[in-house]
């Protein structure tokens, strides 16, 4: 979606006035849960724009968002006593916030 030629993607607006940015276009543009767009009223419509983030200010959940994700697909049967053992490990390893 950099230049004019990429095919638009056609997306519900919600009750609340809210739409999904597809996870690729998210992946893309490096925008995150919890991140903050521009919304730029422009000729052509609305442009949303990514806002940059600085890495420092994210909170301990945003940094740990994702962390199982290998795991989870190695091994489909993770259990919370499993969750709980690489949590209380990451702690001991000295995870900053």
């Amino acid at each position: 979606m950099d230049n004019a030629t990429s095919d638009p993607v056609t997306m519900k607006v919600f009750q609340k006035g809210q739409v999904v940015i597809p996870v690729a276009l998210r992946k893309k543009y490096g925008i995150e849960i919890g991140n903050h767009v521009e919304i730029i009223e422009t000729p052509q419509g609305i442009l949303i724009k990514a806002k940059p983030q600085k890495e420092d200010k994210k909170s301990l959940t945003q940094k740990l968002y994702g962390i199982f994700a290998d795991v989870a697909t190695a091994r489909p049967s993770l259990k919370k006593d499993d969750i709980t053992k690489a949590t209380e490990l990451g702690y001991i390893e000295g995870w900053k916030e």
